[in-house]
Formats: C-alpha cells, structure tokens, sequence
C-alpha cells in the first residue's frame, strides 16, 4: 500500500516536471523565433578619419617687457629751469635739448676768460718777438706761454660748467611724465627726466629651469599678450652666460618687431616655449574620446557590406589639446575611420550607419585609397 502511494506521488512530480520544462522550452522558442524576425539594433553616427599632424611639446612660462634703452636723468650743477623742452610723454630726437638751467654767471666769467686768453696771447706774440732779438730771457717767454695755457684751461672749465646746465637727450627716446617748469630752482644731483628708448623692436626677457633643454639663439617662441588669444612669433636674440644662484634658471631675451607688437616696457606677456623636438602624432576630435571606468578609448568602425559598420573599442592613450583636437600617443593609426559625433550610444560589436553628412566625406576617403 505504501509502495503504490510513493509510486503515484513520484509519477505526479515527473509530470509536473515535464509539463514545466515543456513550456519553458515553448516559451524560449517563441522569444527566440519573435527576436529572429525584429531587425539588428543598430545607431547612426558620423565618423572621421583619423589623421596625422606635426606637434611639438611647449611650456607657457611669464616674460617681461624690456625698454631697449632706459636712463634716468640727473642734472650735476644746481640752477634755475630757464628752459624746458621736453613735455611728458613726448618724444625727443637724439641731441635735442630738454632742459637748461640759469648759466649767466658762467657767461660772464667766460667771457672774461676769453678776453683774459686774448691779452696773455698777444703777450706771448710780443715776448717771441723780442726772444728773438735777444732783448727778453727765455723765461718771460715760458711765464707768458704758460699764462696762456691757464687762460685756456679757465675757459674749459666754464664752458664744460656751462654745458652740464644744458640737458640734452643721448639717444632718442619717450620721455616720462614729469612736473617740471620754467623758474623752478633744482638742487644739484636731482633726478630730473625718465628716457624710454624708441627704436623699431620689442624685447622680451623670461626664465626657464634649468631641467628642460637649453634653447639656440635665433629659436622661435612665441609672445601672446595677457588676456589674449593672439599670439606673435619672436627669435631668441640673447641667453645669460649663467643660471640664476637663487632660482636655478636660465634667462632669455628674445626680439620682436614693434609693427608686430608694440608694449610698454615691463608690461607681463605670456611666452610658449618648445621643450621638445618637433614630431608627428595622431589627431582626433574630443569629442570622439570617451572616457569612463574603462580608461580612455574611442570606437573604430570596420567597414561590412551594404555600407554598414561593426563598432570596435579601442583604448588610447592620450597627449596634450591643441584646440578641439588630442594628441593620440598610442592606439590608433592615421587612416582609421572613429565615431565622433553620437558615438556615446555605442557598444563593442554594434552594427553603426554613417550620418548623411558624413557618408559622402567618408566615401571619398575610401575611392582616394
């Protein structure tokens, strides 16, 4: 009795089983059979063509603007300002006057002096005359030789007097805001004008440390003003024989012309310096560079049949921006098709259709191979 109850609980569960797995096994091979007839999902994206381009490593360091010549200068005799000649901010000629202090007295006792050097000259005249004839010693004649030379040398001294109350500008140059005027009385050693030099370049001076390679003469950097986007090409024209004792740098100066750009001296530009051989590297979009968990990578499109694509990811390691492009140091080759724009919806494996706008720019790539 027992037996035949355990027999038919067994038989039940068997049946139970197998009408269980059977419509598993019907339920599989509908999902299988509706998934065969729905098409391949599939995205569309655009793509580009991965190309080469020539790039060169660059550190952005400060540099200052320099005057080509700069003097600040003083007057060496005390005096009145009887004339002034160099209003601020203009600009004066080599050799023209700025500034003249009162030399009255000087004229006074040069005029003296000359007339003093013209009497002890026609004594001298007499004295040859009558040395001549023996009718006066060799002496008379040395005494008023040396008169004359004294005579001389009292008119130097007031005329070099005179000429130290007349400023006049060594070079040609811009002069500093001042506040300088006629009848004002300036002691001696007084810091009278600022001279900025003008001349038809611009120098920049900046640093670099000394661990990254020395720079030639004649290398181009590149200048970019604070606060713009714009940048100048300048050519190193001088190099420090030595590294600064206190910062362990190397200082340049590099040249500009002014018709290229023209500052103010001590005015703060920002230098693009190459510290690194020039070479060629792969360029892509950023925005065909995806980076999550995964690291950073991008999706290459191999080519199928009826102009279809199978989206491949292929991590990359990537070098510095130069604008919207990355340098690629390692992971795809110039020629190789990525997606760019939407290529966010893909995955490994995914069947990708071009973009309308993309098709034609990608088929030409493919007829000029």
């Amino acid at each position: 009795m027992n037996i035949t109850k355990w027999l038919l609980v067994i038989i039940i569960l068997a049946s139970t089983v197998f009408g269980l797995h059977s419509y598993k096994s019907s339920l599989q091979e509908a999902a299988n059979a509706q998934a065969a007839m729905m098409p391949e999902m599939a995205a569309t994206v655009t793509a580009v063509k991965v190309s080469n381009t020539s790039y060169q490593k660059h550190i952005k360091v400060s540099g200052e603007v320099q005057a080509f010549k700069f003097l600040m200068l003083n007057n060496e005799l005390a005096g009145e300002i009887t004339r002034l000649n160099a209003a601020s901010g203009s600009v004066v000629n080599k050799g023209q006057v700025l500034l003249e202090l009162d030399h009255r007295d000087e004229d006074a006792r040069l005029i003296a002096a000359k007339a003093t050097l013209m009497l002890n000259q026609q004594t001298l005249d007499r004295n040859i005359e009558l040395q001549k004839n023996r009718g006066i010693s060799e002496e008379k004649v040395d005494q008023a030789r040396a008169a004359v030379q004294i005579a001389k040398a009292d008119i130097t001294v007031i005329t070099t007097a005179i000429d130290k109350k007349i400023l006049t500008a060594p070079f040609t140059a811009t002069v500093g805001i001042h506040t300088l005027e006629v009848g004002q009385y300036l002691d001696k050693n007084s810091q009278v004008l600022e001279l900025v030099g003008v001349n038809d370049f611009t120098w920049i001076d900046f640093n670099l440390p000394q661990f990254y390679q020395e720079l030639d003469l004649a290398a181009t950097v590149k200048i970019s003003p604070i606060n713009q986007d714009s940048t100048f090409e300048a050519k190193i024209v001088a190099i420090d024989p030595q590294l600064s004792r206190v910062s362990r740098h190397l200082k340049y100066r590099a040249q500009l012309p002014s018709a290229t750009l023209a500052l103010k001296p001590n005015t703060l530009v920002s230098v693009i310096v190459p510290i690194a051989n020039e070479k060629t590297l792969a360029s892509v979009p950023d925005l065909a560079i995806k980076r999550d968990a995964l690291g950073n990578y991008v999706f290459v499109l191999e080519a199928e049949a009826e102009g279809s694509y199978r989206a491949k990811i292929v991590p990359v390691e990537l070098g510095e921006r130069q604008g919207d492009h990355v340098m690629i140091l390692k992971g795809v080759t110039a020629g190789q098709f990525i997606a760019n724009k939407g290529s966010f919806k893909l995955f490994p494996g995914m069947k990708v259709y071009l973009a309308e706008e993309a098709t034609q720019a990608v088929a030409a790539d493919v007829s000029a191979q």
